[in-house]
């Protein structure tokens, strides 16, 4: 087998259980390797350090898929697949819809596996699995069963790794609706056209910490709707009234959907087009609500546009607090990993304090369980929601 042999000291990381190996940590490569091989990382002594596979056209190029000396077979996916989707079930009891496989999170870098009801949306977000391909599909019809499997490796780094984009059923057959069940709320899942892999499973815990806060008399703002999560949460809780602005037609189609299914009596509207003008137009209405929700797609791909995101957030609750009624609720979001909760709330208390209010932090939430954030892996660590409310002296 190949092998990498890294720059002294750089094996600790690794050994640490960081999964990625950047060129600029490599001494010397041994044999030939390519994208998606197999290789040995080692010390400068040649001390095994771990097995990784390939990605060339990535700036990590190995991603590490074990730190034992042990063989990378179908036995290996299946074991890592069943351990993933095991640690997950208790989850079912809950809702039908869960992520089954969470990349680096549970060991196999790009790979994300995502459970609506009995169906599956497999995502290989780099060139090196698709080497593996058929053993993860085999792994996932073993142990969750699906009726059938649909790909989403619709993802822009594919491209930039040299390999095609991907989307197709690669078993089965995969329904235009499937319904999806969450603490009390129905969702349509639209797993062919919808966005990511069909529906946001990570705002799972803010959709239940905002609960609490929503009355028969709440009028609520849903800022980048997507198919409605938090439009419908906010529906089942009682709201009085919610508006779910978007600008993709397809996403607010199906938030009207869920709101149909749901068989909600509340007040429910959909606002097309640029979540900042869309803010501006409520405001010269002098429009008010009680919760606003700003949960972004994430645009923030690369450190050096760290500056650019501060000021795309800062925008955005600018806009947003002159909106709240007086003890209004914000919530902040984002699933950008460069953007940071202390970027959060830099954002959110400077445009607070040029409207002159005073914010009180009502809570903080992150991923939830079945996005696991591994301490030893930074980026693990993705999506961060700061709740904030109004205080008036």
């Amino acid at each position: 087998m190949a092998k990498i042999v890294l720059q002294r000291g750089k094996e600790k990381k690794i050994q640490n259980f960081y999964p990625n190996v950047f060129q600029d940590e490599i001494k010397e490569k041994i044999g030939t390797m390519k994208t998606g091989d197999l290789v040995d990382i080692v010390t400068e002594e040649m001390e095994f350090v771990a097995r990784a596979y390939v990605t060339e056209g990535s700036s990590a190029y190995a991603r590490v898929l074990s730190t034992k000396d042990e063989k990378i077979d179908k036995t290996f996916f299946q074991k890592k697949i069943k351990n993933a989707y095991d640690r997950r079930k208790h989850l079912l009891k809950e809702t039908n819809c869960i992520r089954a496989f969470f990349s680096e999170g549970d060991g196999i870098p790009g790979l994300i596996i995502d459970k609506f009801e009995h169906y599956v949306a497999v995502q290989f977000r780099n060139s090196g699995l698709e080497v593996f391909r058929q053993e993860i599909l085999n792994a996932i019809k073993k142990y969750l069963k699906p009726k059938g499997i649909y790909e989403r490796s619709d993802v822009e780094n594919r491209t930039h790794e040299g390999v095609e984009q991907k989307t197709g059923i690669l078993f089965g057959e995969i329904p235009e609706r499937i319904v999806m069940e969450d603490n009390g709320a129905k969702y349509h899942i639209d797993i062919i056209h919808g966005q990511k892999t069909g529906f946001f499973l990570d705002q799972r815990d803010s959709r239940k910490f905002i609960q609490k806060y929503i009355h028969e008399k709440t009028r609520f703002l849903d800022v980048f709707s997507s198919s409605g999560g938090f439009s419908m949460a906010a529906l089942r809780d009682g709201a009085r009234e919610v508006i779910a602005i978007d600008k993709d037609a397809h996403a607010l189609e199906l938030c009207r959907e869920n709101y149909e299914l749901n068989h909600f009596q509340s007040n429910f509207s959909t606002m097309e087009g640029d979540a900042f003008l869309l803010l501006e137009t409520l405001g010269g209405r002098k429009e008010k609500f009680d919760i606003i929700t700003l949960d972004p797609p994430s645009l923030i791909k690369r450190k050096a546009e760290i500056y650019r995101g501060r000021d795309f957030f800062f925008d955005l609750c600018e806009k947003s607090f002159p909106l709240l009624e007086e003890n209004g609720i914000l919530g902040v979001m984002t699933c950008a990993y460069h953007i940071s909760l202390q970027d959060l709330i830099e954002v959110t208390r400077m445009a607070a304090s040029k409207h002159g209010k005073k914010v009180r932090v009502l809570g903080v939430n992150y991923q939830p369980e079945d996005h696991p954030w591994i301490l030893h892996i930074p980026e693990t660590l993705y999506l961060k929601a700061l709740w904030v409310q109004v205080v008036e002296d």
